[in-house]
């Protein structure tokens, strides 16, 4: 994995964690909050922010006092914060941008063991494919040289803490993102995935690469490159996420990966996700279907730039008033009208930066990751969820940390 993706995962186990009463994976949760807590100083519009503000910021993070002073070591380590004498902290040239790297830094400083980087590895496999315990397990095992206690807990804790999803029971068990994979289509993915033909791993391989290169690509396009019965199999199976632009011309469908902004995203997030979706079909409807009459759009990356920090864009093109509508009943835009034609504001400028991102790279982890890092107010969570937090998921102790802690405390 590169550096981003690991930061990612790094972030999406740490918040995993943080709603149990595991005590173990702490190379994970130093890096992981250290990422968090990085990312809402660098944030802020001061220079320096002094102690009682850090403090309060911490606390929005579900970190506690006696947790900080730690974690700002680690980050002073690594020379991204200088700490003052008096508690106050200045960022050093940190950009949102390389928040994943900063955290994947961390991670490897703490000398993780084999069980933390192979739980990073396995939700990382689970999210190409799903796959089967018995196929991955020996190879998992040489790689990172678990015992065999230490291969039982990776996989009974990645359970018990939602690293990954899973189904099936022993050694048939598969393991999957369930963000990319609905959990009753699991099997149905694998075995699709494993038995493709070479014609159309190829074809794959080629709509794959059209979608990383573009991000947001109409549905006709990738369905003559997959041919009709390997686009419908796919997706079936979730493979694929099909938005629609509904205007005056009709409707227009537009095609994304779900793992292009959804694959480290907890699922408080949801709505959040759906409307980049739809704003980057919107948006890539205007690129390769408006007129120029009609209000094409020729140079996505400055109109983006003019949405997300000016936040707005206006003129006469009717595009402006009909192909966002969706959006406008999300509240992710406004649609006005004044003397110089139609004005389209941006309300929601992280919907407009994800949407950017997929649209412009193929590609959207680093600005997913930012999301969900510290941003708490952009998070909903509905009657289940808070049933949930009442109390943490008690996970039981995996049987080679009992051991190591018996060894230490035996010891005389």
């Amino acid at each position: 994995m590169d550096q981003e993706t690991t930061g990612a995962w790094l972030l999406h186990h740490d918040q995993k964690l943080m709603a149990t009463d595991s005590a173990y994976f702490e190379s994970i949760t130093t890096a992981g909050r250290s990422a968090r807590l990085l990312s809402v100083i660098s944030k802020e519009k001061q220079t320096t922010v002094d102690a009682e503000r850090l403090s309060a910021l911490a606390q929005t993070l579900g970190i506690r006092k006696h947790e900080l002073r730690g974690l700002l070591h680690e980050l002073s380590e690594q020379g991204t914060v200088d700490v003052s004498e008096n508690g106050g902290v200045s960022v050093l040239g940190v950009t949102q941008r390389s928040l994943l790297s900063h955290a994947t830094e961390i991670f490897k400083s703490q000398k993780p063991s084999g069980l933390e980087q192979a739980a990073l590895d396995l939700a990382e496999r689970g999210s190409r494919a799903p796959v089967k315990r018995s196929d991955c397990e020996q190879e998992i095992s040489d790689t990172y040289r678990l015992s065999i206690s230490q291969l039982s807990d990776l996989f009974s804790q990645s359970e018990q803490i939602g690293f990954t999803d899973y189904e099936g029971a022993g050694e048939d068990r598969l393991y999957f993102n369930g963000s990319l994979f609905r959990r009753d289509q699991a099997k149905k993915a694998k075995y699709l995935l494993e038995n493709m033909s070479p014609q159309d791993q190829q074809r794959l391989h080629e709509a794959e690469a059209l979608m990383q290169s573009r991000g947001c690509v109409q549905a006709g396009e990738l369905r003559r490159v997959l041919g009709d019965q390997l686009w419908r199999n796919l997706h079936q199976i979730g493979f694929f996420e099909v938005s629609t632009v509904t205007n005056e011309h009709g409707q227009t469908e537009f095609v994304t990966k779900p793992e292009a902004i959804s694959k480290f995203m907890p699922c408080g997030l949801a709505d959040m996700l759906d409307d980049a979706k739809a704003l980057s079909a919107s948006l890539t409807y205007g690129i390769v279907k408006s007129s120029s009459s009609r209000g094409r759009v020729n140079n996505p990356s400055a109109l983006m730039d003019r949405l997300i920090y000016r936040g707005y864009v206006e003129g006469w093109a009717e595009a402006l008033k009909e192909d966002y509508k969706i959006l406008e009943r999300r509240g992710v835009v406004t649609v006005t009208q004044s003397d110089r034609g139609y004005r389209l504001t941006l309300d929601k400028p992280e919907i407009g930066q994800m949407a950017k991102a997929l649209i412009l790279k193929g590609d959207a982890i680093q600005v997913v990751a930012e999301a969900a890092v510290g941003n708490t107010a952009y998070q909903f969570g509905g009657p289940e969820s808070s049933r949930q937090a009442e109390r943490k998921k008690t996970v039981s102790e995996p049987s080679s940390g009992v051991s190591r802690s018996l060894n230490v405390l035996r010891r005389r």
